[in-house]
């Protein structure tokens, strides 16, 4: 728990059996919900699209390509803002393959988040890596990486890798 005052009154935070903190003073209750995430399994030529990660948590890291979903915004306008953000790559969304939990913690912060995984298509194989990526790459089935970033995200590769034809 990194809060520890309420930011309706001032008044201490305590945490709650259910995981939610609770102010003391005025009863209000921050709800810890998931935020929701968008990313994608990119092919391009029988190849899924990969980036390194760039920052902290799980810098160096292979990941798939997607970040979070901004207020107010559709989750599947997020995916394609995400990865032209970071690869400059234009997709076309497919479908949703899954929605998976998963927990992100970035130094004493931890919070849980709600992964919504497209399958897309890119319309171009040029890659770049900008914002939070240093590399972008496209994998073979065969040669996927061993180390890749968010539990999230190694049980939508390995789920995917199942059906990947």
């Amino acid at each position: 728990m990194s809060y520890k005052f309420c930011s309706i009154c001032g008044g201490r935070l305590k945490l709650r059996p259910d995981d939610n903190l609770a102010c003391t003073k005025c009863d209000f209750v921050n709800y810890r919900n998931p935020r929701p995430t968008a990313t994608a399994l990119v092919l391009h030529k029988n190849k899924l699209l990969l980036t390194r990660r760039a920052r902290a948590p799980y810098k160096g890291s292979w990941d798939l390509p997607g970040g979070f979903i901004d207020r107010g915004e559709d989750p599947k306008r997020a995916v394609v803002r995400e990865l032209k953000e970071e690869t400059r790559l234009d997709i076309s969304v497919k479908k949703i393959f899954g929605i998976y939990p998963d927990e992100y913690t970035h130094g004493s912060d931890s919070f849980h988040t709600l992964c919504i995984i497209y399958v897309a298509a890119a319309k171009a194989s040029s890659l770049g890596a900008f914002d939070d990526v240093s590399e972008s790459k496209w994998f073979a089935k065969k040669d996927m990486p061993k180390k890749i970033a968010f539990k999230s995200n190694q049980r939508a590769i390995k789920d995917f890798l199942k059906i990947w034809k």
